[in-house]
This record gives structure tokens, sequence and C-alpha cells, in this order.
């Protein structure tokens, strides 16, 4: 992926940081700031912050479990691949499964359409591919078997793991049976410029300060534009 492409024919924007605005519907890895993405993930919460007290965020979500996969014995690369798995965050924002599941249903019931969910994951893809892009790595689409496997089991763990420990054991049923992944200390949510700046720390060390900072300079530059 050497260059932008389009979901949808209109421009569809939201402002931007800087106060300009980009479009969503164009998956730019010009654009991606892995910075920007640190930032905005720590201020995203897991569960809809539905916890009491500070909220578990999605940077610490993606920190912990690249940092349980190296625990595991998992390559550098593996463990990349997880620490992004959920960047389109960054522009799209969360989503959680069980909305997207009502207004899938709602959508199917009250109009005929049933492809709502098929859409909200084209649209992940798209940018997932453009983040991974920017981050020298291979798109999901291009990830091989044990890869996919990987992201996606230490997915469904953490987040069993997460609701054990933010709302008890009981919170347990609502998930398979999996192994508790082996973590660097206890699931305690993290304040948000804690956990931007892990993020920030666990992506210097697995994709490199140079291409970071790289990148950082090319979406400012392309942004100017």
């Amino acid at each position: 992926m050497g260059a932008a492409m389009r979901l949808v024919d209109e421009r569809v924007t939201t402002v931007w940081n800087d106060g300009r605005d980009i479009d969503l519907g164009s998956p730019d890895p010009e654009i991606v700031c892995f910075a920007e993405i640190g930032n905005t993930l720590s201020k995203i919460a897991r569960f809809n912050g539905r916890n009491r007290g500070v909220a578990l965020s999605v940077a610490q979500h993606c920190v912990m479990g690249a940092q349980a996969l190296i625990n595991e014995g998992a390559t550098r690369m593996e463990a990349s691949l997880f620490l992004l798995h959920d960047a389109h965050e960054w522009v799209l924002g969360d989503l959680i499964r069980p909305s997207a599941e009502l207004f899938a249903a709602a959508c199917s019931e009250l109009y005929g359409e049933t492809r709502l969910l098929d859409a909200i994951a084209a649209c992940k893809s798209a940018w997932d591919e453009a983040i991974y892009f920017a981050a020298g790595l291979p798109g999901p689409e291009a990830w091989t078997k044990r890869q996919a496997k990987l992201v996606k089991d230490m997915d469904a763990r953490m987040q069993r793991a997460e609701a054990i420990s933010l709302f008890g054991a009981a919170a347990a049923r609502k998930f398979p049976n999996s192994a508790t992944p082996k973590l660097t200390g206890a699931i305690k949510p993290w304040a948000a410029g804690k956990a931007e700046e892990q993020f920030m720390a666990m992506a210097n060390r697995l994709i490199g300060e140079e291409r970071i900072l790289d990148r950082a300079s090319l979406a400012a530059l392309r942004r100017a534009l």
C-alpha cells in the first residue's frame, strides 16, 4: 500500500488535533503519526469506561498484550502486530462489539440491510493497512495464520483478564475460557499520561525510534500541503 485509497466517493471529514480536518474515507499512510496514535489511544476507554475509577485505556491494552506476547516467547514482529491491532481507533474511534451488533440487527430488522458489520470491518481493515504500512509491517491481509491467531487469541485473552480485573470473577462467564496472559504486572488502569508514555516506549522498542520520528515528520509535512 503505497498511496491513499478511497473507501467511499464523498469526503467524510473530522476535525484533527491541529484544527484541520482529515478524510476518514481516505486511509493514507502518509498521515499516520504514531505519537498521535499513542496520545489518542491513551484516552479511549476499554469497556466504554464502565469500571469504577480510572478507565483502562486501549493504549494500555495494546502495550500489556504486546509485552505478554514477548513474555510468552513471541517475536518482536509478532508483538508489533499486536501493539497496533487497535490503532485504527485513532481515527475511527472505538465502536464496541455489542453496539455494532445492535446497530447491525436494527439495520436488518428496520431496513433490510444485513452488511453493516462487514462495512465496519472493511473500514477498519483499510486503516489497518495504512497504519501497518507506515510502521514497515505487513497488514492483516498479509499475516500468516500463526500471526493472525496470535493477535486474535491475545486480544481475547486480554479482554477476559481485563474484565475479571475490572469487574470481578463473575465477569469471566461472559468470555470463553482461555489462558491468562503472562503479564508484566497486574492489570491496574494507568493514567492517560502513563498510558501514552508506555505506548510510545513500546513503539520505539518494537518499530524503531527512527521510523517513529520519520513518520511524524512526514505526517506533519503531508498535512501542511
